[in-house]
Protein backbone atom coordinates (compact mmCIF):
# COMPACT_ATOMS: atom_id res chain seq x y z
CA UNK A 1 0.00 0.00 0.00
CA UNK A 2 1.41 3.39 -0.97
CA UNK A 3 1.56 6.20 1.57
CA UNK A 4 -0.39 8.37 -0.88
CA UNK A 5 -3.32 5.96 -0.98
CA UNK A 6 -3.32 5.56 2.79
CA UNK A 7 -3.46 9.32 3.23
CA UNK A 8 -6.34 9.60 0.77
CA UNK A 9 -8.38 7.00 2.66
CA UNK A 10 -7.67 8.44 6.11
CA UNK A 11 -8.49 11.97 5.00
CA UNK A 12 -11.63 10.70 3.29
CA UNK A 13 -13.08 9.08 6.39
CA UNK A 14 -12.05 11.97 8.62
CA UNK A 15 -13.62 14.41 6.16
CA UNK A 16 -17.02 12.77 6.20
CA UNK A 17 -17.02 12.01 9.90
CA UNK A 18 -15.77 15.20 11.48
CA UNK A 19 -17.51 17.98 9.60
CA UNK A 20 -20.35 19.01 11.91
CA UNK A 21 -20.05 22.50 13.28
CA UNK A 22 -17.87 23.98 10.51
CA UNK A 23 -18.89 26.75 8.16
CA UNK A 24 -20.56 25.78 4.85
CA UNK A 25 -18.02 24.87 2.18
CA UNK A 26 -19.81 25.74 -1.06
CA UNK A 27 -16.83 27.66 -2.48
CA UNK A 28 -17.98 31.07 -1.32
CA UNK A 29 -21.53 30.66 -2.61
CA UNK A 30 -24.31 30.35 -0.06
CA UNK A 31 -26.79 27.53 -0.50
CA UNK A 32 -29.67 29.99 -0.89
CA UNK A 33 -27.83 31.59 -3.81
CA UNK A 34 -28.00 28.27 -5.66
CA UNK A 35 -31.80 28.21 -5.70
CA UNK A 36 -33.70 29.17 -8.87
CA UNK A 37 -36.01 32.13 -8.34
CA UNK A 38 -39.75 31.71 -8.78
CA UNK A 39 -39.71 34.55 -11.31
CA UNK A 40 -37.60 32.36 -13.60
CA UNK A 41 -40.30 29.66 -13.59
CA UNK A 42 -43.42 30.63 -15.52
CA UNK A 43 -46.56 29.92 -13.50
CA UNK A 44 -44.73 28.96 -10.31
CA UNK A 45 -44.41 30.60 -6.90
CA UNK A 46 -42.53 29.83 -3.71
CA UNK A 47 -44.96 28.37 -1.19
CA UNK A 48 -42.46 27.69 1.62
CA UNK A 49 -38.95 28.90 2.35
CA UNK A 50 -36.20 29.25 1.57
CA UNK A 51 -35.40 27.95 5.07
CA UNK A 52 -31.87 27.17 6.20
CA UNK A 53 -31.06 24.46 8.76
CA UNK A 54 -27.94 23.70 10.78
CA UNK A 55 -27.21 20.38 12.48
CA UNK A 56 -29.68 21.05 15.30
CA UNK A 57 -32.45 22.06 12.93
CA UNK A 58 -31.74 19.00 10.80
CA UNK A 59 -33.20 16.76 13.51
CA UNK A 60 -36.44 18.75 13.41
CA UNK A 61 -36.65 18.60 9.63
CA UNK A 62 -35.58 15.00 8.99
CA UNK A 63 -36.65 13.39 12.27
CA UNK A 64 -34.92 9.99 12.39
CA UNK A 65 -32.95 10.55 9.20
CA UNK A 66 -30.55 13.14 10.62
CA UNK A 67 -27.79 10.79 11.91
CA UNK A 68 -27.02 9.49 8.42
CA UNK A 69 -26.50 13.03 7.13
CA UNK A 70 -24.35 13.97 10.12
CA UNK A 71 -22.22 10.83 9.71
CA UNK A 72 -21.47 11.91 6.15
CA UNK A 73 -20.32 15.37 7.27
CA UNK A 74 -23.46 17.55 7.03
CA UNK A 75 -22.66 21.28 7.26
CA UNK A 76 -25.97 22.93 6.44
CA UNK A 77 -28.97 22.81 4.14
CA UNK A 78 -31.66 24.96 2.56
CA UNK A 79 -35.25 23.87 1.94
CA UNK A 80 -37.74 25.43 -0.45
CA UNK A 81 -41.11 24.40 -1.85
CA UNK A 82 -42.20 25.58 -5.31
CA UNK A 83 -45.94 25.61 -6.08
CA UNK A 84 -47.58 25.49 -9.50
CA UNK A 85 -50.28 28.16 -9.69
CA UNK A 86 -52.71 28.24 -6.77
CA UNK A 87 -52.83 24.50 -6.08
CA UNK A 88 -50.99 23.68 -2.81
CA UNK A 89 -50.98 20.00 -3.79
CA UNK A 90 -49.12 20.69 -7.03
CA UNK A 91 -45.68 21.42 -5.65
CA UNK A 92 -42.04 20.39 -5.80
CA UNK A 93 -39.85 20.29 -2.69
CA UNK A 94 -36.17 21.06 -3.19
CA UNK A 95 -33.50 20.40 -0.55
CA UNK A 96 -29.87 21.39 -1.08
CA UNK A 97 -27.25 20.07 1.35
CA UNK A 98 -23.67 21.16 1.95
CA UNK A 99 -21.99 17.90 2.99
CA UNK A 100 -18.59 19.44 3.64
CA UNK A 101 -16.69 17.32 1.12
CA UNK A 102 -16.98 15.51 -2.18
CA UNK A 103 -16.92 12.19 -0.34
CA UNK A 104 -19.75 13.23 1.94
CA UNK A 105 -21.92 14.31 -0.97
CA UNK A 106 -21.12 11.12 -2.90
CA UNK A 107 -21.75 8.93 0.13
CA UNK A 108 -25.12 10.50 0.86
CA UNK A 109 -26.21 10.34 -2.78
CA UNK A 110 -25.30 6.69 -3.24
CA UNK A 111 -26.92 5.72 0.08
CA UNK A 112 -30.32 6.81 -1.24
CA UNK A 113 -30.08 5.79 -4.90
CA UNK A 114 -32.56 3.02 -5.80
CA UNK A 115 -31.06 0.27 -8.01
CA UNK A 116 -33.75 0.76 -10.66
CA UNK A 117 -33.38 4.55 -10.86
CA UNK A 118 -33.24 6.25 -14.26
CA UNK A 119 -29.87 7.89 -14.91
CA UNK A 120 -29.81 11.64 -15.51
CA UNK A 121 -26.91 13.80 -16.79
CA UNK A 122 -26.79 16.09 -13.75
CA UNK A 123 -23.74 17.00 -11.70
CA UNK A 124 -21.32 14.14 -11.09
CA UNK A 125 -24.21 11.65 -11.04
CA UNK A 126 -27.96 12.05 -11.18
CA UNK A 127 -31.10 9.97 -11.11
CA UNK A 128 -34.87 10.09 -11.16
CA UNK A 129 -37.04 7.44 -9.51
CA UNK A 130 -40.77 8.11 -9.66
CA UNK A 131 -41.44 11.43 -7.94
CA UNK A 132 -37.88 11.73 -6.58
CA UNK A 133 -34.76 13.16 -8.22
CA UNK A 134 -31.25 13.65 -6.87
CA UNK A 135 -27.70 14.50 -7.82
CA UNK A 136 -24.39 15.53 -6.28
CA UNK A 137 -21.51 17.73 -7.35
CA UNK A 138 -18.55 18.95 -5.35
CA UNK A 139 -19.61 19.02 -1.69
CA UNK A 140 -23.28 19.58 -2.53
CA UNK A 141 -26.07 16.99 -2.50
CA UNK A 142 -29.36 17.95 -4.17
CA UNK A 143 -32.67 16.20 -3.56
CA UNK A 144 -36.13 17.00 -4.92
CA UNK A 145 -39.58 15.46 -4.70
CA UNK A 146 -42.77 16.19 -6.62
CA UNK A 147 -46.20 15.82 -5.00
CA UNK A 148 -47.22 13.37 -7.72
CA UNK A 149 -46.31 12.29 -11.25
CA UNK A 150 -48.14 15.03 -13.14
CA UNK A 151 -45.95 15.78 -16.18
CA UNK A 152 -45.71 19.48 -15.22
CA UNK A 153 -44.40 18.60 -11.76
CA UNK A 154 -41.90 16.01 -12.98
CA UNK A 155 -40.60 18.37 -15.65
CA UNK A 156 -40.15 21.16 -13.09
CA UNK A 157 -38.52 18.82 -10.57
CA UNK A 158 -35.94 17.64 -13.08
CA UNK A 159 -35.28 21.19 -14.28
CA UNK A 160 -34.75 22.44 -10.71
CA UNK A 161 -32.23 19.72 -9.90
CA UNK A 162 -30.36 20.32 -13.16
CA UNK A 163 -30.22 24.09 -12.64
CA UNK A 164 -28.89 23.84 -9.10
CA UNK A 165 -26.25 21.30 -10.16
CA UNK A 166 -25.12 23.61 -12.98
CA UNK A 167 -24.65 26.39 -10.41
CA UNK A 168 -22.40 24.33 -8.13
CA UNK A 169 -18.63 24.47 -8.50
CA UNK A 170 -16.92 21.10 -8.66
CA UNK A 171 -15.84 18.29 -10.92
CA UNK A 172 -17.92 15.46 -12.32
CA UNK A 173 -15.58 12.54 -11.60
CA UNK A 174 -16.21 9.90 -8.95
CA UNK A 175 -14.07 10.10 -5.79
CA UNK A 176 -10.58 8.69 -6.24
CA UNK A 177 -11.07 6.16 -3.47
CA UNK A 178 -13.49 4.24 -5.71
CA UNK A 179 -10.76 3.73 -8.32
CA UNK A 180 -9.03 1.01 -6.29
CA UNK A 181 -11.93 -1.40 -6.85
CA UNK A 182 -11.24 -3.99 -9.59
CA UNK A 183 -13.30 -3.05 -12.64
CA UNK A 184 -14.01 -6.55 -13.99
CA UNK A 185 -17.36 -7.78 -12.70
CA UNK A 186 -18.13 -4.54 -10.85
CA UNK A 187 -21.87 -3.80 -10.99
CA UNK A 188 -22.50 -0.25 -12.28
CA UNK A 189 -23.23 2.37 -9.58
CA UNK A 190 -22.97 -0.26 -6.83
CA UNK A 191 -20.04 1.38 -5.04
CA UNK A 192 -21.07 2.86 -1.71
CA UNK A 193 -19.25 4.76 1.00
CA UNK A 194 -20.09 3.82 4.60
CA UNK A 195 -19.27 6.47 7.20
CA UNK A 196 -18.90 4.13 10.19
CA UNK A 197 -19.62 0.62 11.50
CA UNK A 198 -18.89 -1.09 8.19
CA UNK A 199 -20.79 -4.39 7.86
CA UNK A 200 -22.58 -3.38 11.10
CA UNK A 201 -19.41 -4.01 13.13
CA UNK A 202 -18.50 -1.29 15.63
CA UNK A 203 -14.82 -2.34 15.41
CA UNK A 204 -14.74 -1.46 11.69
CA UNK A 205 -14.68 2.26 10.86
CA UNK A 206 -16.01 3.64 7.60
CA UNK A 207 -15.16 2.02 4.33
CA UNK A 208 -16.29 1.07 0.84
CA UNK A 209 -18.81 -1.55 -0.33
CA UNK A 210 -19.41 -2.71 -3.90
CA UNK A 211 -21.38 -5.41 -5.70
CA UNK A 212 -19.77 -7.82 -8.16
CA UNK A 213 -21.57 -10.03 -10.66
CA UNK A 214 -20.04 -12.98 -12.49
CA UNK A 215 -22.41 -14.90 -14.77
CA UNK A 216 -25.52 -15.38 -12.64
CA UNK A 217 -23.70 -15.08 -9.30
CA UNK A 218 -23.46 -11.98 -7.13
CA UNK A 219 -21.37 -10.97 -4.14
CA UNK A 220 -20.29 -8.00 -2.05
CA UNK A 221 -16.73 -6.73 -1.63
CA UNK A 222 -15.65 -4.34 1.11
CA UNK A 223 -12.52 -2.70 2.43
CA UNK A 224 -11.80 -0.53 5.46
CA UNK A 225 -8.70 1.29 6.67
CA UNK A 226 -8.03 0.58 10.36
CA UNK A 227 -5.08 3.02 10.40
CA UNK A 228 -2.83 0.82 12.53
CA UNK A 229 -1.52 -2.69 13.12
CA UNK A 230 -3.17 -3.10 16.52
CA UNK A 231 -6.57 -2.05 15.20
CA UNK A 232 -6.23 -4.45 12.25
CA UNK A 233 -5.35 -7.33 14.56
CA UNK A 234 -8.31 -6.55 16.81
CA UNK A 235 -10.69 -6.24 13.85
CA UNK A 236 -9.57 -9.54 12.33
CA UNK A 237 -10.01 -11.20 15.73
CA UNK A 238 -13.47 -9.66 16.04
CA UNK A 239 -14.49 -10.89 12.59
CA UNK A 240 -13.17 -14.37 13.31
CA UNK A 241 -15.07 -14.52 16.61
CA UNK A 242 -18.24 -13.30 14.90
CA UNK A 243 -18.11 -15.95 12.18
CA UNK A 244 -17.19 -18.68 14.65
CA UNK A 245 -20.25 -17.77 16.71
CA UNK A 246 -22.78 -17.37 13.89
CA UNK A 247 -21.31 -19.58 11.20
CA UNK A 248 -18.18 -21.57 10.54
CA UNK A 249 -14.53 -20.93 9.73
CA UNK A 250 -13.96 -23.05 6.62
CA UNK A 251 -10.27 -22.58 5.86
CA UNK A 252 -7.26 -20.37 6.49
CA UNK A 253 -5.84 -17.99 3.85
CA UNK A 254 -2.06 -17.61 3.74
CA UNK A 255 -1.24 -16.37 0.25
CA UNK A 256 -3.31 -13.18 -0.06
CA UNK A 257 -2.19 -10.02 1.72
CA UNK A 258 -1.21 -10.70 5.31
CA UNK A 259 -3.54 -13.68 5.54
CA UNK A 260 -7.04 -14.31 6.81
CA UNK A 261 -9.76 -16.93 6.61
CA UNK A 262 -12.71 -18.25 4.64
CA UNK A 263 -16.09 -18.60 6.34
CA UNK A 264 -19.65 -19.78 5.87
CA UNK A 265 -22.44 -17.67 7.33
CA UNK A 266 -26.21 -18.33 7.35
CA UNK A 267 -26.98 -14.74 6.40
CA UNK A 268 -24.01 -13.69 4.28
CA UNK A 269 -23.33 -16.98 2.53
CA UNK A 270 -19.75 -18.01 1.84
CA UNK A 271 -17.03 -15.42 2.22
CA UNK A 272 -13.47 -14.54 3.05
CA UNK A 273 -11.59 -11.83 4.94
CA UNK A 274 -7.92 -10.88 4.81
CA UNK A 275 -5.78 -8.06 6.12
CA UNK A 276 -3.20 -6.16 4.13
CA UNK A 277 -1.19 -3.42 5.78
CA UNK A 278 -3.68 -1.21 7.61
CA UNK A 279 -6.65 -2.55 5.62
CA UNK A 280 -9.23 -5.24 6.22
CA UNK A 281 -10.61 -6.57 2.93
CA UNK A 282 -13.51 -8.97 2.54
CA UNK A 283 -16.00 -10.60 0.20
CA UNK A 284 -19.20 -12.57 0.75
CA UNK A 285 -22.29 -13.75 -1.09
CA UNK A 286 -23.03 -16.10 -3.95
CA UNK A 287 -19.75 -15.92 -5.87
CA UNK A 288 -17.75 -19.13 -6.12
CA UNK A 289 -14.73 -19.61 -3.87
CA UNK A 290 -12.31 -19.23 -6.81
CA UNK A 291 -13.93 -15.96 -7.87
CA UNK A 292 -13.89 -14.66 -4.30
CA UNK A 293 -10.18 -15.43 -3.93
CA UNK A 294 -9.44 -13.77 -7.27
CA UNK A 295 -11.36 -10.64 -6.25
CA UNK A 296 -9.57 -10.43 -2.91
CA UNK A 297 -6.20 -10.82 -4.60
CA UNK A 298 -6.93 -8.13 -7.19
CA UNK A 299 -8.21 -5.68 -4.58
CA UNK A 300 -5.23 -6.29 -2.29
CA UNK A 301 -2.87 -5.68 -5.23
CA UNK A 302 -4.79 -2.53 -6.17
CA UNK A 303 -4.58 -1.16 -2.64
CA UNK A 304 -0.83 -1.81 -2.67
CA UNK A 305 -0.09 -0.22 -6.03
CA UNK A 306 -2.66 2.51 -6.58
CA UNK A 307 -1.10 5.74 -7.90
CA UNK A 308 -3.81 7.89 -6.32
CA UNK A 309 -2.63 11.33 -5.30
Amino acid sequence: MTNRLKCVFVVAILAIGCGAGEEPSVDGTGLVDLLPTASSMDGWQIADGPTEYDSEGLFEYLNGGAPLYLDFGFQGMVHVRYQLGDDPLASVTLDVFDMGSELGAFGLYRSGRPPEAEVRPWGAEGYRSGTVAATWKGSVSIQAQADDEQPELIEAMEALVARVADSVDGGTSLPQIIDVLPSEGLAPTSERLVAKDLMSHAFLPGGVLATYRVADDEGTVFFSDLKGEIAVTEAMAGLRAHHEQWGEIVDEIDLIGDGGFQFSDPGLGSGAVVSTGSYVVGVHGGLSSDVQMDLLGRLVDSLASSPME
